[in-house]
């Protein structure tokens, strides 16, 4: 029987950025594939690379960003990766499209709400104007918007952070795409308009049978709405798996950190957050090592030298970067000897340093 084509295939995606410092490589070898109707979630801190690499899979970057030509982005078997401007844009929106972090920006400011929503649908779906108005009230209806023909006659800043969000969520569905990334679209918004926004995304998935790409820097957000999860930092992926596994087992430190750092509400009043110590890596430089090595709580001098690639696990599809996983035997003996022995990450880092 033959295996089911994904949806998207992404293989050895690299971007890379002119700077005066040197050459950024904001996302350095990122694999990974989504089937058809499925949402994987994206997490990391901000600047390691999550925004980046949509981008480069919509092909939607400044003009400084090189994408090697190693890489290679498949949709529906179709390579695009290389698509020409011409093809491309009636590529998005119909096929693949992006709910953006600020709705403040991504919305044209001085163009009323109704003019931007039916702009693609006119364009894309050839429809006349009033069947552009009327398809523009039917995608506010759906994404819970009060008012809707009075909306149409109003610009951005006239509405909430909440309902903007809603009406970038409406253009982005406008053509009906299988694909549908969501880079970080809760950035901003109180913690009620935020579960708001998420059910309304899971509902309309389900509805109209999309893929999704969650981004997001908060482990609790992709928690049970997503099937599977990939933990990003400093432009790699170090930990693969599906959503139940990765909770049940965080093998990578960096994923242990990231779920320590959430709030939780067993904890009491004014309890300190457990932050993740020093900083991401210059990603101008050489990189030698684990990337997170650093600022990581089992490093030894391996970790320092030696550059960890993405392995599978014992379990099935789960796959993790790193010498010394979370409860393994080698993790709680590296733990001990640097407890016992008082040195941290930074200063194994700070002797490498010194020694190169």
């Amino acid at each position: 029987m033959q295996a089911k084509q994904p949806l998207l295939k992404v293989e050895d995606l690299r971007t890379y950025f002119g700077t005066p410092t040197g050459i950024l490589k904001a996302v350095d070898g990122v694999s990974f594939s989504l089937n058809k109707g499925e949402t994987i979630g994206i997490v990391g801190e901000s600047g390691s690379g999550k925004s980046v690499l949509v981008r480069s899979i919509m092909n939607i970057l400044s003009s400084n960003a090189i994408i090697a030509e190693t890489s290679k982005v498949h949709f529906n078997g179709k390579d695009i990766s290389r698509l020409r401007h011409c093809e491309a844009k009636h590529f998005w929106g119909t096929q693949m499209a992006m709910i953006f972090q600020d709705p403040m920006t991504s919305l044209n400011p001085v163009k009323k709400i109704g003019t931007q929503i039916t702009e693609s649908i006119r364009f894309h779906l050839k429809a006349s104007k009033k069947e552009a108005i009327q398809k523009a009230l039917e995608l506010m209806g759906q994404v819970g918007i009060p008012e809707p023909r009075k909306r149409l006659k109003q610009y951005p800043h006239q509405l909430s952070g909440g309902m903007r969000q809603r009406i970038t969520i409406a253009i982005a569905l406008a053509c009906n795409p299988k694909l549908l990334i969501a880079d970080e679209p809760t950035t901003a918004l109180d913690v009620t308009v935020q579960k708001q926004i998420l059910d309304l995304l899971a509902s309309l998935q389900e509805k109209l049978e999309m893929a999704m790409i969650l981004i997001t820097h908060d482990l609790g957000v992709v928690a049970g709405r997503t099937q599977r999860i990939g933990v990003m930092y400093a432009g790699k992926m170090l930990e693969t798996a599906d959503t139940k596994t990765l909770f049940r087992n965080m093998n990578h430190p960096y994923t242990e950190a990231l779920f320590k750092s959430i709030p939780r509400i067993e904890n009491q009043a004014h309890s300190r957050l457990e932050a993740i110590s020093g900083y991401p890596p210059d990603m101008t430089r050489a990189l030698l090592g684990c990337r997170f090595a650093p600022r990581c709580r089992y490093a030894q001098d391996q970790c320092l030298n030696e550059e960890p690639n993405l392995f599978e696990t014992d379990q099935a599809d789960h796959q993790q970067a790193c010498f010394f996983p979370v409860g393994s035997p080698e993790n709680k003996q590296a733990h001990a000897v640097n407890q016992k022995t008082g040195i941290t990450a930074a200063g194994l880092a700070l002797t490498a340093a010194v020694r190169s």
